[in-house]
């Protein structure tokens, strides 16, 4: 088995636990519980982990899944028309619009429940 193949065995419930990881940082930004330096430095590290993760997702994961699910084709392109969306709002966050953080929280939401539905068990099957 390759590195990568062995890596995403467990990809589904890594997907769980960095989407968790991912909604903390949120949260902690939504609250503003970070004081002035501190919280651009935390909005910068939020954009910038969200950023990768669907960066990983788009060039590792899906074209993986696709091939073996051809069935999911179509819900990874919906996702990756997400990612361009939440690219945007990211933008937006970045750029201090106070609107971007609320609905950037909305759609990344409904996002993040969409793949783990669809997305984890298969995630986890790829090893077997």
């Amino acid at each position: 088995m390759t590195d990568e193949y062995e890596r995403l065995t467990a990809y589904g419930t890594q997907l769980i636990l960095t989407h968790a990881r991912l909604r903390d940082m949120l949260e902690d930004l939504r609250d503003g519980i970070y004081p002035g330096a501190e919280l651009a430095t935390h909005c910068l590290a939020f954009c910038d982990a969200l950023t990768e993760h669907h960066t990983d997702e788009d060039a590792n994961v899906f074209p993986l899944l696709a091939a073996r699910h051809p069935e999911l084709r179509g819900f990874l392109a919906q996702l990756r028309q997400d990612h361009a969306i939440i690219s945007g709002l990211v933008r937006g966050v970045r750029q201090d619009d106070p609107e971007a953080l609320s609905a950037l929280a909305a759609v990344m939401e409904t996002h993040f429940r969409g793949e783990e539905k669809r997305l984890v068990e298969v995630l986890n099957e790829v090893g077997r």
